[in-house]
């Protein structure tokens, strides 16, 4: 068989049954294994936004995604994909081609060649900081051992992406599949690490037992853990107030009792001042990112910190203090905390969970008074996208990418039927809502996604537009058109007086004529201008099974609410 076959048969054993791709030349060989295989393959228009869709793909399937880009301008095409899937942790593997072994710059073993061959460029030392792993196969023979690795090392450990180089050569050589040698993980000591997980264990209760205000943090490692089902036990056992990352936002709907939902500078003032009075923060798969505990890292400034990581460097680095690191994937800590509190009885903390839960009724978002404006009257984002969450059913994935939405999404979305989220989380990237919508549908092709983007943020992958309304995906497309990019004229306005560098004179900003662009990209074409039974129009929208492109028209003085701010 080919190798291209042997890839392919690996991918469908894998139970990897669709891919994200442009056609190349680079890649010629491996196009049509993946056609001849019945994969089914989604072509993308842009290289860009292929790694961004099979992330999606993997957040939502919790399994790996898989994208395929050509050689040169192909692969390099496909570096801010990879660059989201790197930060968010997402594990997918890219397959890019390559010219014939003998034409590539690896060939010569010289750090000074350029290029070599046509359309050719050395992507490995490229994309190395961006991956978990990276290689070239240079020998046919070796086809086994480097895709058994690659799919480990992008589900193991701190899960992320991983790239896969095939030259042309490479591709359409015949291999005895029977020959080839696989990779095999090192082997973990189990008894060391049960003695040392039940020491912690029990140093950790310790702490609990001495608390008076324990929160739980809940990250987005717990996520990849694929352990929920056992954290939703935990929480009723320990019976403590429990916040979110933005990842995890939809982990839990947040009128379950002691769920208080995400917290940071963008989120509730009320989980803020329940992260300034907790006197001990569980941590779980949570990297204390600035945008969680503030800039200067004082949101827990009165809590003995424990934080249970995969990642010792995250343990480790300057930024947020912790008192007790515990070094260990989830996916076998979760298990264990939970066999271990069990078994005890633990304090109860009704007076604490009150106190939030007052924290919560005096400092909670008024939708109510959000309606409109005063000065224009027209519609608040929060308004809309609290609508359109309270619109919303189980069957909905809401997709967010940067600013405005993303923010907004964040804040007032309560999730309590069970909806879920994917976004631009770490980067808050422009444009991203567009293909990781996309990458969201082919995952769950029942679901109705709710995509909602910046009239700024549009522009960036547009192309895809068309990839929609070709496949038929059930997205529906909201467009915030509220004169393009308010987020960063708010921050203009805030710290430079005012002084904009994308104003409409010097970078010809302002919003695109998007009835016209929903027609260009063959979508239906909606437009929501006000409030005016904004209800119906939603639920109208959502009951639809076809992709709609739908215009919101939404103040453009729109304020941001801080947490750590007053107003």
């Amino acid at each position: 068989m080919r190798v291209v076959d042997f890839i392919v048969k690996f991918l469908k054993q894998k139970k990897i049954n669709d891919i994200f791709m442009l056609t190349g030349y680079g890649a010629m060989y491996l196009n049509d294994a993946v056609k001849l295989a019945g994969i089914k393959y989604y072509a993308t228009r842009n290289e860009a936004t292929a790694p961004s869709m099979a992330s999606a793909y993997a957040r939502i399937k919790n399994k790996v995604g898989v994208a395929c880009v050509t050689a040169g301008p192909g692969a390099t095409n496909a570096l801010p994909g990879l660059a989201e899937a790197y930060v968010d942790s997402s594990p997918i593997v890219i397959l890019s081609g390559q010219v014939d072994y003998k034409q590539t710059t690896h060939s010569t073993n010289s750090k000074t060649i350029r290029s070599f061959g046509t359309a050719e460029i050395n992507i490995i030392p490229i994309v190395k900081p961006l991956t978990k792993f990276a290689e070239i196969i240079k020998k046919p023979a070796d086809v086994k051992y480097i895709l058994e690795k690659a799919f480990y090392t992008a589900t193991n450990g701190r899960k992320g992406p991983v790239w896969i180089d095939i030259p042309l050569d490479v591709q359409r050589a015949k291999i005895n599949e029977k020959k080839l040698i696989g990779y095999k993980p090192e082997n973990i000591t189990r008894n060391i690490f049960n003695i040392k997980i039940r020491r912690d264990l029990k140093k950790l209760y310790n702490l609990f037992e001495k608390s008076k205000k324990p929160i739980l943090i809940l990250g987005h490692g717990v996520k990849q853990s694929d352990k929920v089902r056992e954290i939703k036990k935990i929480v009723s056992i320990l019976k403590i107030p429990v916040i979110f990352t933005r990842f995890t936002n939809d982990l839990i709907p947040h009128n379950k009792k002691f769920i208080y939902g995400i917290s940071g500078i963008k989120a509730t003032k009320f989980s803020k001042i329940i992260m300034n009075n907790a006197d001990l923060a569980i941590s779980f798969g949570c990297r204390f990112s600035p945008q969680f505990v503030g800039h200067d890292f004082q949101a827990l400034k009165n809590a003995k910190v424990i934080s249970v990581d995969i990642d010792k460097d995250e343990l480790n680095k300057k930024g947020q203090k912790i008192d007790f690191s515990l070094n260990y994937d989830l996916k076998d800590f979760i298990p264990f905390f939970l066999q271990y509190f069990s078994r005890k009885k633990l304090k109860k903390f009704k007076g604490w969970n009150n106190d939030c839960e007052n924290f919560k009724k005096k400092n909670a978002f008024t939708i109510s008074k959000l309606k409109r404006t005063k000065k224009n009257k027209k519609m608040d984002l929060y308004y809309f996208m609290d609508r359109l969450g309270k619109n919303s059913s189980k069957n909905n994935i809401l997709v967010t990418d940067a600013g405005s939405n993303y923010y907004v999404g964040g804040q007032v979305w309560n999730f309590e039927r069970g909806q879920k989220e994917v976004s631009s989380y770490t980067n808050a990237a422009m444009g991203l809502s567009i293909p990781l919508s996309i990458g969201a549908a082919v995952a769950s092709p029942k679901a109705n996604v709710l995509a909602v983007t910046g009239d700024g943020s549009l522009e960036l992958n547009i192309q895809e537009l068309k990839t929609i309304s070709h496949n038929k995906f059930n997205i529906k497309l909201f467009v915030i058109n509220n004169g393009g990019y308010v987020s960063m004229h708010n921050w203009a306005d805030t710290f430079f007086k005012g002084r904009r560098v994308d104003n409409p004179v010097d970078t010809g900003d302002g919003t695109l004529n998007l009835k016209n662009v929903a027609k260009a990209f063959d979508m239906e074409h909606r437009l929501i201008s006000s409030t005016s039974n904004l209800d119906q129009i939603l639920k109208k929208i959502n009951r639809s099974k076809k992709p709609i492109f739908v215009e919101v028209l939404t103040d453009n003085k729109q304020i941001i609410y801080d947490a750590y701010k007053d107003y």
